[in-house]
């Protein structure tokens, strides 16, 4: 074990002291807040799964919408650009198209997997 004066050694040792208590500082909240119902740790799974499909269905059109205006652009460019925006715009559209396609058959697909469908129906009627 390291002698406390070679961890509290200059900046990074009190660095490594503030993350040290933090993270120490979280494992405790979190045992102390280990009596959470079910209902409660559905409610967060949902909240973050409902947070995470939003975020990438909004990227996904966001990709489609600056795709088409990449490859829209591409028509104006020099030659020596053309194919090279062509193809960039290209991407963009066939990446937010999978992305799209991921956020709506995603959770079929983990029903499928798991054979559990409490989650997927409570996540989608909430």
């Amino acid at each position: 074990m390291k002698n406390i004066n070679t961890l509290l050694n200059g900046k990074m040792g009190y660095l490594r002291l503030l993350i040290s208590v933090l993270i120490f500082g979280s494992y405790l909240l979190s045992v102390s807040s280990a009596t959470t119902t079910t209902a409660n740790a559905l409610n967060a799974i949902c909240g973050v799964y409902s947070s995470v499909t939003t975020i990438i269905f909004i990227l996904g059109l966001t990709l489609m919408i600056l795709g088409g205006a990449i490859y829209a652009g591409a028509h104006v460019a020099p030659s020596s650009l053309k194919g090279s925006l062509q193809g960039y715009g290209m991407g963009f559209i066939v990446g937010g198209i999978i992305g799209v396609i991921i956020v709506i058959i995603a959770p079929y697909l983990l029903q499928v997997i798991s054979g559990n469908t409490a989650i997927a129906s409570a996540c989608s009627s909430t």
